[in-house]
């Protein structure tokens, strides 16, 4: 099992029809709306789901009956290069047969039907990462031979741009996309330099604007405001030697899209993934990191989960405060009320999925069970 970009990422998991266990204290009321979780496991090439409150059940738990769909694992390589989900209605996937997997959501089973996939030809071996326009019109599919572009049909099909060729980037094996969050432009680091394009809102053709050293960065985000890039090295969190506890805040040009020198932040844990809430609050937004150190000698690699505010007129961190939880990895929904982490509370050794209420101070709270373990490549939207 393994998150795009970043590598060795194993851990256990009961997949196929979703069978993991869940404790009954659940102490979710009062939930609205539903929350879809859907993850990869590429040892087994099938995919497990979770929900939070589907169809009105309280809980955080598998998906009763849930039937994934065929196995993708054949004689080539058994590597994704991540999930995303679009409109929360598709979500697309490329894997490391060549092809690029295509599924439609079910907005009360949360079952997923197949649609057409696309042959890209992408390497086997490799994770080829994805990001998705925020607007849902385009998805963004890198490889060493440059980056693909997709546009999303009515329907969820999807259909390559450019006469089916990939646009120039690096030359080098991406390691991680990520679009602006206003959608004018997407970056690709391959962990030595930032590639930057602006791309047409009617064709979604790429027009480079220019590359920035990466600092090491092989996997970043953007936040809400469109201004800033923030990344981390993973050079430790992700089967790395070399510690890396930094942050990095790339600048956006206003005029032109390209990213300036980052400024570089360190922080007291071993960031391996980045986050920021969909959420501003005052003024303020919350970023959050997900730790792991490769080189513990503890009870477990993971370390806890660490939330800065952003101040997106300054492009300044605040003071990290150390939340209870653990992880080295974790995804918002799109309301900004969950923050799906698999990890653990520090207060118990058991691994499991954990759904992160965000309280109105920016807090993280537990209430809802943990399900048990599950692949780290996954993706998370509200209910379509």
């Amino acid at each position: 099992m393994w998150l795009a970009g970043c590598g060795h990422y194993v851990c256990g998991a009961t997949f196929g029809s979703s069978t993991c266990a869940s404790s009954s204290n659940n102490n979710g009321g009062g939930l609205t709306g539903s929350v879809f979780v859907y993850f990869m496991n590429d040892r087994h090439g099938q995919m497990a789901a979770l929900a939070v409150n589907l169809n009105n059940s309280q809980t955080f738990a598998p998906i009763a009956n849930w039937v994934p769909p065929p196995s993708l694992c054949g004689q080539n390589a058994c590597v994704d290069g991540g999930l995303v989900i679009v409109n929360k209605a598709y979500l697309y996937m490329p894997y490391a047969d060549g092809n690029v997997y295509a599924y439609g959501i079910n907005t009360t089973t949360a079952a997923l039907s197949v649609l057409p996939s696309v042959n890209l030809n992408l390497p086997p071996y490799v994770s080829s990462p994805i990001a998705a326009d925020p607007a849902g019109k385009y998805i963004f599919v890198g490889d060493a031979s440059g980056i693909y572009v997709m546009s999303v049909g009515s329907t969820g099909t999807l259909t390559v741009t450019n006469g089916g060729l990939p646009f120039a980037a690096t030359g080098v094996q991406p390691t991680y996309l990520t679009t602006d969050a206003l959608g004018k432009y997407l970056y690709v680091t391959d962990g030595t330099n930032v590639a930057s394009f602006s791309y047409s809102s009617s064709t979604g053709a790429l027009i480079s604007v220019g590359t920035v050293a990466a600092q090491g960065v092989t996997m970043f985000t953007s936040e809400p405001s469109g201004k800033y890039i923030l990344g981390v090295a993973q050079a430790n969190g992700a089967g790395g030697t070399a510690l890396n506890n930094n942050l990095y805040v790339f600048p956006i040009s206003s005029s032109t899209g390209a990213l300036g020198a980052a400024t570089i932040v360190s922080t007291p844990q071993t960031p391996s993934f980045i986050t920021v809430s969909p959420n501003v609050q005052s003024g303020s937004e919350l970023v959050f990191t997900f730790n792991e150190d490769d080189n513990s000698t503890g009870p477990t690699p993971l370390e806890p989960i660490l939330e800065f505010s952003f101040n997106p007129s300054t492009g300044t961190l605040g003071t990290p405060t150390t939340s209870t939880f653990l992880s080295s990895v974790g995804k918002f929904d799109q309301s900004g009320n969950f923050l799906i982490a698999p990890g653990q509370s520090s207060n118990t050794a058991e691994a499991g999925v954990l759904a992160l209420e965000v309280s109105s101070t920016g807090a993280l709270e537990n209430n809802l069970p943990s399900t048990g373990q599950t692949s780290l490549s996954f993706a998370v939207t509200d209910e379509p």
